[in-house]
């Protein structure tokens, strides 16, 4: 061991120069693996953070099918429950709020009637973010926080005292916080929140809530869940998935979740080629020295262990600095995107340990090769290795393996369980994927030569041949080398195509209407016609609106007691599904619609198959008298987007949410079969472009055009959406471009300690004539071709690591995610790679030039 410990403080510190650039691509590598876990994980932290304050933390619900409150003690009960984490209740009703004590002389005192929910002060924290304007959330019994709206409309700040006005004593509350709120114009009452305890005393309401909340245990299937206890509510209560799940938002979650697993075995990966290239440049450069020392006595198993305690010293210099660099380099990122985010910076000692660890694992793994290598050369092999030219058969060879990793990686995907073929992915199958393009780089790297050789010795006035002549002679350093740049081209393709992907996913789940008109009088054909031609409105679709009597059926509760009638809602189905996005349970739009527009079949909600089974072929008849007719179902829908809508801007009552009994039918056939052709609110898509002056101008105008009729925006809740994926996809890309110059510097690291090697050889190349400029020229142009090489290779890498994330995306997020090519970053990532990789080179390139020819024979 003595003698391995000589060896390996030979490497390390007989060409120190070398030592320090292999030890800075160690910690390059390092700081990619901790920045991007840190990163991901902020990323997560936000994308979590804006989904709760927008539609709450809750996975299922429980609710009254008419609205009415019912006993809190099902809050006990449900936490009973298996697999339920947390259950909270809510209670809401109606306060009449005033300013405390006397009002000025010549004025009112100011009040308002507002919404109000009572909620539990400690564990709503747990189910809901709230974005705070001023002041905080709820601690207490005898505090409120109000919306915007209320604050202003009481003239009340964060520490005033108000009454609430009730039958008996009054009650004082402290306002302790005004949270942020969209606001919805006209439409939208006023919501403040307050305890449970305090809203059940003011309204007089002891033991009765009107909402449950359920969170359920990681990994939860929350419509199996729900639909396997359903039976176990009594009816009129309704147990569902809530809004987060409803909307497929927490997919998204799921996947990202995945996402960060996959990224950073990727980094610890490009961290073992990383060092592998590096340690295999430092061996090549020593190989004479050891022939020596095996020619003088040395045994294989010595230069062999000091190989690898060479990596292991490496391993861990680079880690340690690496780490902290990398989690200053993701605070860095998360600084710069903080007014996109929604949460704080997050990182965990997991992910940093993971970084450490896999760099010193990494280093031990990248000695590896030549530690085997080295013990199984001959001395005369070591002496004379620099004038072996490389085989066509051992390319080939090269060529067939990697080809051959990368089709077993997919035998890896046959089994049945997802949970199997996800850890037998990550822990064998992306290694494999991965070595399968790190070998098929070296072939690639040739053939880039080849395409791109000729031109680039013509533009850098190289002589003819040499570049790719030096190509063909060590296509394995240069190939190498490529392969592990080719990974930082990989995390930015893989992170932006099924990034792309998942934004978009979540974009169509909440597709509808850029803007609406509502009216409580109805909208008859005229008004419509006005609407419509309002300037900037591009498209207005009537909703009608009209109760009609199941005839001879019992649909929801119990005879006698439910309700007899539905909710008819009519729409125009062709144009309704253009604009907005509905989840077919039962049926397809292709079928349906032609049906629908027949005039003899509608869609039904959900709550049909739930409450008595009816679905898609079964008939209902509808109406009364000789307006009565019989409808065929053709569907079973809900609308994602529409549920969002509902939780932002609480619009329950407007969009009938809760009106389980819901029935959809086309607009003409509603106006023949039952003479009704007003409606109560008009869909509108807007011209592109339009702005929010523009919007409050359409405001006024739609006002104007009908009396009482209130237009209000979809797009501030698609802005919504769009600052979540603007957000995701913009740390995504600083992550990846991130790890592209970590990569790229890394990699570049070893590229000037390879230039440094090869000192002798072009020592030669100026005895012969050669110029320094020549010297210059020839090292760009084979960093050219290396860094070409890496961003074919990764690029493929990376559509590949894509399209296996898009399968297991839909194996634990149930999304199906197209693969696309995103050309702009790859074409952007390129010319980076191409850049730092050239920037990188120079450096050594100049200090060669400046180097006299006995000088580079003595290095």
């Amino acid at each position: 061991m003595r003698a391995s410990w000589r060896f390996a403080h030979k490497n390390l510190v007989g060409r120190r120069s070398r030592t320090i650039l292999l030890v800075l691509a160690v910690a390059l590598a390092t700081a990619l693996v901790a920045a991007a876990t840190a990163a991901l994980s902020t990323l997560q932290s936000s994308f979590d953070a804006s989904i709760s304050r927008a539609i709450g933390e809750a996975d299922a619900r429980v609710v009254h099918r008419y609205g009415e409150p019912f006993e809190r003690s099902w809050i006990e009960t449900i936490r009973g429950w298996d697999k339920v984490e947390d259950a909270t209740g809510g209670l809401t009703g109606s306060l009449t709020l005033a300013q405390q004590g006397a009002p000025e002389i010549g004025r009112e005192l100011r009040r308002a009637t507002v919404q109000a929910r009572g909620v539990d002060p400690v564990r709503d924290a747990e189910f809901r973010e709230m974005e705070m304007r001023d002041g905080r959330r709820l601690h207490a019994d005898d505090e409120i926080v109000l919306d915007p709206s209320s604050a202003k409309t009481l003239g009340l700040k964060v520490g005033d005292i108000l009454r609430v006005q009730r039958f008996g004593s009054p009650m004082e509350l402290t306002v302790v916080g005004i949270y942020e709120r969209p606001s919805l114009g006209a439409l939208q009452r006023p919501l403040t929140y307050l305890s449970l305890a305090s809203l059940e005393r003011a309204v007089q309401r002891d033991g009765r809530i009107t909402t449950l909340a359920i969170k359920l245990q990681e990994g939860t299937d929350v419509a199996a869940w729900c639909e396997a206890r359903r039976e176990m509510l009594r009816d009129p209560l309704i147990l569902e998935p809530a809004e987060r799940v409803r909307t497929g938002i927490d997919r998204q979650r799921i996947a990202a979740r995945v996402g960060i697993w996959i990224g950073t075995i990727i980094g610890m990966l490009a961290c073992a080629a990383i060092i592998t290239v590096g340690m295999t440049t430092a061996l090549l450069e020593q190989l004479r020295e050891m022939g020596i020392a095996r020619a003088i006595g040395a045994s294989r198993m010595q230069l062999a262990l000091g190989q690898l305690l060479t990596g292991l010293c490496i391993g861990t210099i680079g880690s340690a600095l690496g780490a902290p660099l990398g989690l200053a380099i993701a605070w860095g990122l998360a600084f710069y995107f903080r007014a996109d985010l929604r949460g704080p910076f997050t990182w965990s000692w997991s992910g940093v340990s993971m970084a450490v660890v896999g760099a010193i694992a990494a280093g031990v793994a990248g000695a590896l090769f030549p530690a085997i290598f080295v013990s199984r050369i001959a001395p005369l092999d070591a002496l004379a290795i620099r004038a072996r030219a490389a085989s066509r058969r051992g390319l080939l060879r090269v060529a067939a393996l990697g080809c051959l990793l990368i089709v077993a990686q997919q035998l890896l995907t046959i089994p049945d369980s997802a949970d199997t073929r996800f850890w037998l992915y990550a822990s064998l199958g992306l290694p494999m994927l991965f070595g399968g393009w790190f070998l098929l780089a070296v072939p690639l790297t040739v053939l880039a030569s080849g395409l791109c050789g000729g031109l680039l010795e013509r533009f850098m006035r190289i002589p003819r041949g040499l570049l790719r002549g030096n190509v063909r002679r060590m296509p394995y350093r240069l190939g190498f080398t490529a392969g592990a740049l080719m990974v930082a081209i990989a995390v930015l393709v893989s992170t932006q195509a099924n990034g792309g992907s998942i934004i978009d996913n979540l974009r169509e789940r909440v597709r509808f209407a850029d803007g609406f008109v509502l009216c409580t009088n109805g909208l008859s054909p005229a008004e419509q016609s006005r609407i419509a031609a309002v300037e900037g409105v591009v498209a207005a679709l009537p909703i009608g609106y009209l109760p009609l009597k199941v005839v001879d059926q019992q649909v929801f509760g119990v005879q006698g007691i439910g309700p007899e009638s539905v909710v008819c809602v009519g729409f125009q189905p062709r144009e309704f599904l253009a604009m907005n996005k509905l989840d077919w349970l039962e049926g397809t739009p292709e079928q349906a619609i032609p049906k629908l527009e027949a005039g003899n079949s509608i869609l039904v909600a959900p709550e049909f198959l739930r409450a008595r089974g009816i679905g898609v072929g079964d008939h209902i008849r509808l109406g009364s008298g000789k307006h009565e007719h019989e409808f065929e179902i053709v569907g079973v829908v809900s609308a994602a987007g529409l549920d969002l809508a509902t939780q932002v801007y609480g619009l329950r009552s407007v969009y009938l949410e809760q009106a389980v009994s819901c029935v959809f039918m086309d607009m003409r056939a509603v106006a023949e079969k039952y003479d009704t052709r007003s409606a109560y609110m008009m869909q509108l898509r807007l011209a592109n472009g339009t702005t929010p002056e523009d919007e409050t101008r359409m405001e006024r105008d739609v006002s104007d055009a009908v009396a009482g009729a209130v237009f209000t925006s979809g797009r501030a809740i698609k802005g919504f959406v769009e600052e979540i994926g603007g957000a995701v996809l913009g740390l995504s890309m600083a992550v990846a471009f991130s790890a592209l110059l970590l990569a790229s510097l890394g990699v570049s690291s070893v590229v000037a300690a390879g230039v440094q090697a090869r000192s002798k050889e072009f020592a030669v190349l100026r005895a012969i004539g050669g110029s320094p400029g020549l010297l210059l020229r020839l090292i760009l142009a084979e960093t050219t071709v290396v860094a070409i090489g890496a961003l074919v290779a990764g690029t493929l890498l990376g559509l590949s690591l894509a399209y296996m994330g898009a399968g297991f995306y839909h194996d634990f997020a149930g999304l199906d995610l197209p693969l696309y090519a995103p050309w702009k970053p790859i074409a952007l990532g390129g010319a980076v790679l191409i850049t730092v990789a050239l920037l990188a080179a120079l450096p050594a390139a100049l200090g060669l030039m400046k180097r006299s020819v006995r000088q580079l024979l003595a290095a």
